[in-house]
């Protein structure tokens, strides 16, 4: 098995070892100093390549859903995916979404993805109310909104260690409709001018 990224570049040969549970992973870690956690390959570069790969995908089981908060308990492979099409049905969708869905928990918080209400919602950190990271020396810790390992993780790009499961807020879908506006213009220039009422409208 060998992984790249989405972009199929480079093509680097690496060993790949499945995350399946906590005591394979610190035994993989005990063998191997030097790896990178690798989630569902869809990183446009080279964020996730190295010569030994702990592939993170396998490690998908949701653990626990609170209704009353909204707060989702998952683990690291669980693709963004996997959470819409369970939990949209109940009324619940992820408060931030990238540009694919085809995407983990782990990796989205690895990378601290965002979407195109990043102006409104933040990155993906904003959503994580905690994770639990294996530390390269094996050591499992709980890092919490505010701690500095927890934002050093938040973007880190796997630098920190192996994220394990994490809880995320899901956000309540109030409608199945949107609100929407339509202004129709005649050419750029009263495209231009219809700009200076859209903040009103």
């Amino acid at each position: 098995m060998n992984l790249t990224s989405w972009g199929m570049y480079p093509s680097i040969k690496n060993k790949v070892y499945k995350l399946k549970s906590v005591s394979d992973l610190k035994q993989i870690l005990e063998n191997e100093k030097k790896y990178i956690p690798f989630g569902n390959g869809r990183s446009y570069g080279d964020s996730a390549l190295n010569e030994n790969i702990i592939f993170c995908r396998p490690y998908d089981c949701f653990i626990d859903f609170d209704e009353n908060s909204g707060i989702l308990h998952c683990q690291s492979g669980v693709m963004l995916s996997e959470i819409l099409e369970i939990f949209v049905p109940k009324g619940w969708f992820l408060k931030i979404t990238p540009g694919t869905k085809f995407i983990t928990v782990g990796g989205a918080i690895a990378s601290d993805v965002h979407g195109k209400n990043h102006h409104i919602e933040g990155c993906f950190s904003e959503c994580v109310e905690e994770f639990r990271l294996m530390l390269p020396n094996g050591k499992t810790i709980i890092c919490k909104k505010g701690d500095e390992l927890f934002k050093a993780t938040c973007g880190g790009m796997g630098l920190t260690g192996v994220i394990l499961d994490a809880k995320i807020r899901l956000k309540k879908i109030n409608s199945i409709y949107i609100n929407q506006t339509t202004i129709k213009t005649t050419g750029r220039a009263s495209t231009f001018e219809s700009f200076v009422g859209v903040e009103k409208i």
